[in-house]
């Protein structure tokens, strides 16, 4: 499925976005979360409840998510629900983010569990060996995070920037719970009680740049209201078909 994205934001706009609430602090700021030049990679995988293959895949991420130099996501698929459980973190959007990394690697169909490394290559999600070689090969080749996006809160805000332009890019924020726990009664999983870790329940789109570096303010009050337990901030590159393309930076917000 190749899908666009309609809303295309300057960097004026973005910063219109965030300051809607609150304009910038000053001393105030206290580190709080991951900086880029701290991750060499961002792992997401595409899983589901119902997938018998899944399970050692998710067990691989859970090890992923302990690292701190590795930024791991859980995207749960809903194309497996039909039979039999219906996966009770899936989402249509997660099947759609995944449909167009498809697209974006030329594709064309979708499978569980994939593993994809810093929106550049995928790998079987249950191939360790695999997933290993592709963090390692961009960390070699200097192709991992480029940019550093950084995180600065207080009590009441949070405050994104990057080192470096990003030129034409987009910035999402991944909501997402650090652990769940779930026992699956029907499909290929039944009776198994799975634990999964850093699973992704909603992705916000805050804008995309077209130049210059981001500097913004995020309300912490209406990232709270959300529910869930931590997020995560990503810049990554939107290819020529308006698909998910490199991803150049990344940052961790816990404890929300």
């Amino acid at each position: 499925m190749n899908y666009r994205l309609k809303r295309k934001f300057t960097a004026a706009a973005l910063v219109v976005f965030a300051t809607f609430t609150l304009t910038l602090g000053s001393s105030s700021w206290a580190d709080r979360a991951a900086a880029a030049d701290q991750l060499k990679a961002v792992v997401e995988l595409f899983t589901s409840q119902g997938c018998s293959s899944c399970p050692a895949a998710d067990k691989i991420l859970a090890d992923y998510a302990k690292q701190k130099d590795v930024l791991a996501l859980s995207f749960h698929v809903d194309y497996w629900n039909y039979l039999g459980w219906k996966d009770t973190f899936s989402k249509g959007e997660f099947t759609d983010r995944q449909q167009r990394y498809a697209a974006s690697f030329r594709r064309r169909g979708v499978y569980t569990p994939q593993a994809v490394v810093n929106g550049r290559d995928h790998a079987v999600g249950s191939r360790r060996r695999d997933i290993e070689a592709l963090i390692d090969g961009y960390a070699d080749d200097g192709k991992s995070m480029v940019i550093s996006v950084n995180t600065k809160r207080d009590k009441e805000k949070i405050r994104v920037t990057t080192n470096a332009e990003s030129g034409d890019a987009t910035l999402w924020v991944v909501y997402f719970d650090k652990q769940r726990r779930v026992k699956i009664e029907r499909g290929e999983n039944r009776g198994r009680t799975i634990t999964y870790h850093n699973v992704v329940r909603d992705v916000s789109m805050l804008g995309m740049m077209k130049q210059g570096k981001i500097d913004v303010t995020l309300p912490l009050e209406e990232m709270k209201r959300r529910g869930f337990e931590a997020c995560a901030i990503i810049l990554q590159q939107t290819t020529a078909i308006g698909t998910p393309g490199s991803i150049l930076g990344a940052a961790l917000i816990d404890n929300l």
